[in-house]
C-alpha cells in the first residue's frame, strides 16, 4: 500500500525519463516528496512530469559530463531551497560488446554514466546535507551482475561492482552525520536497457528468465519499492547494504 513517507521530502531521482528511473520517481511522488527528474531524454522527462503532477520539475542533463551533474545539484538546491533529502542514482547505460572487441571508448562512456556521475553526485549532495544537519538518504542502483555477470556485459559488471562498492564506502563516511547510503541489485528487469534483447532475441530473454527462480523478470515499479523503502525512515537502521531484488537469480 502506499504510504505518505516522504511527505515534506524533497528528492532528485536520475535515470527519471524511464525504467526503474522513471517508477521511483513515480513511487516517491506518490508518498509525498517533491522530486526533481533528471535525465537527457527530454521527452521521456515530460512524459514521467505529466504523470507525476506540476509540483514536480526536471532538468535535461548528459551525467557523463561533470559540468552537468553540478548544474543538477545547484538546480535542486534552487528549487528546494537548500535542503535534499533523498538522492536515487538510477541512471546507468549498458552497452554490450565482447571483452575482446570491447572499445576503449564504450568503456569510458559507461564508466562516466554509471560510476563517475553517481560519484559525483552523492558527493555534492552530502556536501550540501552536513551543513544543515539533514539526516538523509542516497540509493544506487547496483545489479544482480555484480554476482553473477553475462557475456557482453564488462564494462556494465566492472561499473555495478564498483558502485556497490563505492556505496559502502560512502556509508561508512557519512554515518556518523545520520546519512544513509545504500544500494539495490535488480535481477531481470523489464525496462528500456533490454527492451532490443526482448524484442529481437526472445529465445534468449526466456533463457535468462528460466534463471531466476520465481520464474519471471521484475517489473520497474517492485524494484522501485525497494529502493523507496531504503530512502525512507522504515529502513532508519539499514546503510551500506545492498539488497538483491532478483527474484532469487543470485542464489545459484
Amino acid at each position: 500500500m502506499i504510504g505518505d513517507r516522504f511527505t515534506g521530502k524533497n528528492a532528485v531521482v536520475t535515470g527519471a525519463a524511464s525504467g526503474i528511473g522513471r517508477a521511483t520517481a513515480l513511487r516517491l511522488a506518490a508518498e509525498g516528496a517533491t522530486v526533481l527528474c533528471v535525465d537527457r531524454n527530454v521527452d521521456g522527462l515530460v512524459d514521467t512530469l505529466d504523470e507525476i503532477g506540476s509540483s514536480h520539475f526536471y532538468v535535461t542533463a548528459d551525467l557523463g559530463r561533470a559540468v552537468d551533474c553540478s548544474v543538477v545539484i545547484s538546480t535542486a538546491l534552487d528549487h528546494f531551497a537548500n535542503q535534499i533529502d533523498v538522492l536515487v542514482n538510477a541512471a546507468a547505460v549498458l552497452i554490450r560488446e565482447p571483452l575482446l572487441e570491447h572499445s576503449r571508448s564504450t568503456w569510458e562512456h559507461t564508466l562516466d554514466i554509471n560510476l563517475r556521475a553517481p560519484f559525483r553526485l552523492t558527493r555534492d549532495v552530502v556536501a550540501s546535507m552536513i551543513p544543515r544537519k539533514v539526516k538523509g538518504a542516497i540509493v544506487n542502483v547496483s545489479s544482480a551482475e555484480v554476482v553473477l555477470p553475462l557475456r557482453g556485459h564488462a564494462a556494465y559488471t566492472a561499473s555495478k561492482g564498483a558502485i556497490s562498492m563505492l556505496t559502502k564506502a560512502a556509508a561508512f563516511e557519512t554515518a556518523p552525520h545520520g546519512i544513509r547510503v545504500n544500494a539495490v541489485a535488480p535481477g531481470v528487469t523489464a525496462t528500456g536497457m533490454n527492451a532490443d534483447l526482448r524484442q529481437t532475441n526472445p529465445k534468449g530473454w526466456d533463457e535468462m528468465l528460466s534463471g531466476t527462480p520465481l520464474g519471471r523478470n521484475a517489473e520497474p515499479d517492485e524494484i522501485a519499492a525497494v529502493i523507496a523503502f531504503l530512502a525512507s525512515e522504515d529502513a532508519s537502521f539499514v546503510t551500506g547494504a545492498l539488497v538483491a531484488a532478483d527474484g532469487g537469480w543470485t542464489l545459484h
